[in-house]
């Protein structure tokens, strides 16, 4: 986004979100200047670019298309809550888009590529409780780092680029647990603090400068012992970024998994996801963009998950994404293990 020093330098065009600065003239070159502004009125929308802070990565609706949750993070016995003790889940997810939706569902650039790499840690503390007719209750400490790499063309002859690593944002839950006959059940409450890595001048940010607090209700069914289906819904309360007065509308989000086991450690099965907005982005006040600026993707795939020694779990899963607007369109691999840190207690299975 180079400009000669031959002609005068506007102003950079700042985003909303201050995720990419882009500049009203990228050259001297009269053609250039005409394409970027015959496509001004999507500038709105490519400007809000920037990375989710922990796994896929939604990217254009809410400010800079983020949301605190990753996208397909969940699968199978979501809420079977282990036994007391330490557990740890180490995840690693590829994502990949090459295109860009907008309020449409239209691909609105010349070309579009982000890829998106995460490695994650996550800690669980389960103790026993008596309460509310609770028996568990567990608290979690997710940790992500983020390797971010975007190219841009809205029009021939203009190109945006960034790449960013870091750590993402830290998310702190604690939530309770309910055995019934063929279905367990939690119900917890998750704070997001912004911690990662973030500049609102750079493309993209592994960070997401905003506090969110999330409510979750989780479901497992196992109506026979080969077969189990698994949801997790949740809602996301967005505060304000300070840094650009932007603030980010509420989120409903439905993960699902449905799985068949052919032998007693393996699953195979489907996993999905629904994400939609359901309130306007707002800053200074001013409803951003047409229609608020609200995402809509969906994502589904086949899961496989293998029970190792030692009680630990092995889990594999892709998405295809589908139905998407104000967010990139693309395809994501996770890759997770589960494992306990210490014996099993007795009667663990």
């Amino acid at each position: 986004m180079l400009m000669s020093a031959s002609t005068p330098k506007p102003a950079p065009a700042r985003s909303v979100a201050g995720a990419i600065a882009l500049p009203a003239s990228t050259s001297a070159d009269l053609g250039a200047a005409r394409r970027l502004a015959d496509w001004r009125p999507l500038r709105s929308l490519l400007a809000r670019l920037a990375f989710v802070g922990c796994l896929p990565l939604a990217l254009l609706a809410t400010e800079n298309g983020t949301t605190a949750f990753p996208n397909g993070g969940e699968d199978f016995l979501v809420a079977a809550m282990p036994p007391p003790g330490w557990y740890a889940m180490v995840y690693y997810n590829h994502y990949h888009a090459d295109s860009l939706a907008d309020g449409a569902g239209q691909m609105p650039l010349q070309s579009f590529d982000l890829l998106v790499n995460v490695g994650a840690l996550r800690l669980d503390w389960v103790k026993p409780v008596r309460v509310f007719g609770a028996d568990r209750w567990g608290t979690l400490l997710f940790v992500p780092v983020i390797d971010l790499d975007l190219a841009l063309s809205p029009v021939p002859g203009v190109s945006v680029t960034g790449s960013k690593r870091g750590l993402g944002d830290i998310t702190l839950g604690n939530g309770l647990h309910w055995t019934f006959p063929l279905f367990d059940m939690v119900n917890a409450f998750d704070v997001v603090a912004p911690v990662g890595a973030y500049s609102a001048s750079d493309p993209v940010n592994p960070g997401q400068n905003r506090w969110v607090v999330r409510l979750n209700h989780m479901g497992t069914w196992q109506p026979a012992p080969q077969w189990e289906v698994s949801y997790r819904l949740h809602w996301d309360y967005n505060f304000n970024n300070p840094d650009t007065d932007y603030h980010s509308g509420q989120t409903l989000y439905l993960n699902w998994a449905a799985g068949w086991k052919p032998m007693p450690p393996l699953t195979l099965g489907l996993s999905g996801y629904f994400l939609r907005q359901l309130t306007d982005d707002r800053q200074a006040g001013q409803v951003v963009g047409p229609g608020g600026n609200r995402v809509r993707v969906d994502g589904l795939g086949p899961c496989i998950r293998y029970i190792l020694p030692n009680h630990a779990m092995l889990i594999a899963k892709y998405y295809k994404e589908y139905d998407v607007r104000n967010h990139p369109k693309g395809d994501q691999f996770w890759l997770y293990v589960a494992l306990p840190l210490g014996p099993p207690p007795p009667g663990a299975h």
